[in-house]
């Protein structure tokens, strides 16, 4: 076991005792200086002993530290070199969505976590002596790759983002130009999932509504169903709608895009005499 582990870091005391020496899992004993030669480093000593288990503490708090200070500059940095077609605005769009993946098996906190401990342990079967910046630049192969993967996600995921809006911003137009547009449509969700219109009078328009965008008695499948519910609200285009027996909504998806497109024009009920006929 080692006698003593060294850890120097850029920075402040004051920022190093906030990060790692206040630690709530920081239970062992270490001790700051600074260094004599080199006013920009502080180094950290740690004294393992004999105790495994207090090493466990120290390196998962390292780890810890580690992730905090540098993950989003090393993501920022794939992000420069692998997305240059990016700008800064969208690249600082893309980490905002990080948190989502936070419990990936692959590409979350704890595999990115565990990366960064493997490398800490196989470094310090080498040497005692560690300078945080030096570790972070060379030693850290496997979560830098992690760091890739991550990256390649966020960017799908605020690609296939910024496609949805600008297809809720297109269908918003189309809904908006129609002319003649009635004054309301009522949408009845059945208790097997299936849907019937009605007009402001209540009467029903749910054949001549889907007769346009249906040849012949053809059998749809829900998924296509529910595809051909937004193309015809588009074409009647209301100016409000009004959804009844909404408890027995299954595709909440379909009925956020819908919120969407009629943006404050569309309201849920699941009390009145359509809801209980």
């Amino acid at each position: 076991m080692q006698n003593r582990i060294t850890l120097g870091l850029n920075g402040d005391v004051g920022l190093i005792q906030t990060r790692l020496f206040n630690h709530p899992e920081c239970v062992f004993p270490i001790s700051i200086s600074k260094d004599e030669t080199s006013g920009s480093v502080t180094y950290i000593y740690f004294e393992p002993s004999d105790d495994v288990f207090v090493l466990d503490q120290y390196v998962n708090v390292l780890a810890e530290y580690i992730i905090e200070r540098y993950e989003c500059r090393l993501l920022r940095r794939v992000l420069e070199e692998e997305y240059r077609e990016l700008s800064p605005l969208q690249k600082r769009e893309v980490l905002k969505s990080i948190e989502l993946f936070s419990d990936d098996p692959a590409i979350g906190y704890r595999a990115r976590k565990q990366a960064v401990l493997l490398s800490i342990y196989d470094y310090l079967k080498e040497d005692t002596t560690m300078l945080i910046d030096g570790f972070v630049a060379f030693r850290l192969k496997e979560y830098e790759s992690i760091l890739s993967q991550l990256a390649k996600r966020l960017v799908e995921h605020y690609l296939t983002r910024k496609e949805y809006e600008e297809f809720i911003s297109l269908l918003k137009y189309f809904v908006n130009v129609q002319e003649q547009r009635p004054e309301k449509t009522h949408i009845i969700i059945g208790d097997s999932g299936g849907y019937t219109l009605l007009d402001e009078q209540g009467e029903d328009i749910t054949a001549p509504s889907f007769a346009d965008f249906i040849e012949g008695e053809i059998l749809l499948t829900e998924e296509a169903y529910d595809d051909l519910l937004i193309s015809v609200l588009i074409t009647l285009a209301p100016k409000t709608i009004t959804v009844h027996n909404c408890l027995a909504i299954k595709n909440h998806e379909l009925f956020s895009t819908i919120s969407q497109v009629f943006d404050g024009k569309i309201d849920y009920c699941s009390g009145c005499h359509f809801c209980k006929n």
